[in-house]
């Protein structure tokens, strides 16, 4: 199987992959009723020549006139009328609600921390919300550069770790360097992107020194990614918490060292933001309108997870496959895919999404496969797997981990192997998603 192709799929349970107007005079409308004068008889004048003889008896109510007055309606009528407008205002009502419940739709993104979560979010932003993302993209500037910072802190940490030493002596002043900026880090860590919500406040100086010392770090930076130490401590670190886009934006340091440098879209979608609290976003997708929730996967954040549970249209529920040989930041004794699938079966198996649509993202397979062909063993975490180490056989000894939680074994659970970075993949997925999602909402409907 190639990874790159991202196979989507659904085959059987647990897959991958107007009231015409009268004629009368009276017409009632929402607001109002109105006179028909064009068909209304005048009983206190006779007839004029050529209309039609006055019919004694007959009902008709006087057309009109500048200085004629209506018969006054009693009390009575009145309710009535009133009760008859108040009913119709009601059932438009009703009938507007209900066509927007069919048009809308709630979805929420869960999974443990690292999975890629915000960054399917922020495919949405570029696909369906640019304008929104175009405004955030100069403070992802800032973002960028504390993730290149956090990418060489956690490789010098790695050396360590592994007992790789550095190739050239010269070096170690800048792993020296590199190594105080802990405390300096921490304190800049980036929470929250966005005006509109931020997590945690921010000055304008702070930027400009989290760019600057972001500036004076770049001969650092450099000399040690170029190091044959930190490059084999790369390559063989697993448990060394280095964030996925670590080589992406190591590799780019004088690109966005640039006094104008302004982040691309790949540069968006590769940053990395800790989510720490749960964010509401609006999407029209295919006249659809989306209400999607991001959350934070930490285990100490998922508590606030439940007051979102109620409604739910549809999960997309994230699990990264190159977390199959890593451990949880906040237990290292546990491993995070083993993690995640506890947390699978918890949400899979809940008494709110019985009836909602279920999908799941089996993300960062590109990871995966760089991992496999470093020579990462799937047997040293998963002892009862017996098959070869190549993409295919273990991409789906994994995804079965999964599917084996559901205990209603006729639940569909949509599976995507993604690339959440892939900004063509994720157009033709989200598609793909939509389609699941209003499938449900029909079926749930009694409609299909």
């Amino acid at each position: 199987m190639d990874p790159s192709a991202g196979t989507t799929g659904a085959s059987g349970p647990n897959s991958s992959s107007s009231a015409s107007p009268g004629a009368g005079p009276i017409s009632l409308t929402s607001n109002n009723i109105s006179i028909n004068s064009s068909n209304a008889i005048n009983n206190n004048s006779p007839p004029q020549s050529g209309s039609a003889p006055h019919v004694p008896g007959a009902h008709s109510i006087a057309a009109a006139q500048p200085h004629s007055a209506l018969p006054k309606m009693d009390r009575s009528e009145m309710r009535k009328a009133k009760a008859i407008n108040d009913a119709i205002d009601k059932a438009l009502r009703a009938d507007k609600e209900r066509l927007q419940k069919e048009r809308s739709a709630k979805l929420l993104i869960l999974g443990p921390s690292e999975t890629g979560k915000t960054t399917v979010l922020k495919q949405l932003k570029l696909l369906y919300g640019r304008k929104g993302l175009d405004v955030e993209r100069q403070t992802y500037r800032r973002v960028v550069h504390l993730n290149a910072m956090k990418a060489i802190q956690a490789l010098s940490y790695g050396l360590q770790k592994c007992n790789i030493p550095l190739e050239k002596p010269e070096n170690i002043v800048h792993l020296e360097t590199v190594m105080r900026l802990e405390t300096t880090l921490k304190r800049y860590s980036i929470t929250s992107i966005g005006f509109t919500n931020p997590a945690i406040p921010r000055k304008i100086t702070d930027a400009k020194a989290e760019t600057d010392m972001f500036l004076d770090m770049v001969p650092a930076i450099k000399a040690l990614w170029a190091d044959d130490g930190i490059q084999e401590c790369y390559r063989v670190g697993t448990n060394i918490n280095l964030q996925d886009s670590a080589q992406y934006f190591l590799d780019s340091v004088d690109r966005i060292a640039e006094p104008n440098y302004v982040p691309t879209d790949d540069d968006i979608l590769q940053a990395r933001v800790r989510t720490l609290a749960v964010s509401e976003h609006y999407f029209n997708i295919d006249n659809v309108l989306y209400k999607i929730y991001d959350v934070g996967g930490q285990k100490s954040l998922r508590k606030y997870w439940a007051p979102y549970f109620d409604d739910v249209d549809g999960i997309i529920f994230m699990a990264a496959l190159s977390s199959f040989d890593q451990c949880c930041e906040e237990d290292e004794r546990m491993n995070r895919m083993k993690e995640c699938v506890v947390l699978f079966n918890s949400i899979a198996n809940h008494k709110l999404f019985a009836d909602t649509a279920f999908i799941l993202f089996m993300n960062k397979i590109d990871v995966f496969q760089r991992k496999l062909d470093a020579g990462s063993l799937v047997k040293t975490h998963f002892s009862e797997y017996d098959g070869p180490n190549d993409y295919a056989t273990a991409s789906a000894f994994l995804h079965s981990r999964f599917l084996q939680q559901c205990k209603d074994t006729a639940k569909q659970i949509y599976t995507h192997f993604t690339h959440a970075t892939d900004t063509n993949q994720m157009r033709v997925i989200v598609v793909a998603v939509n389609s699941i999602v209003q499938r449900m909402n029909l079926r749930s409907s009694g409609l299909l």
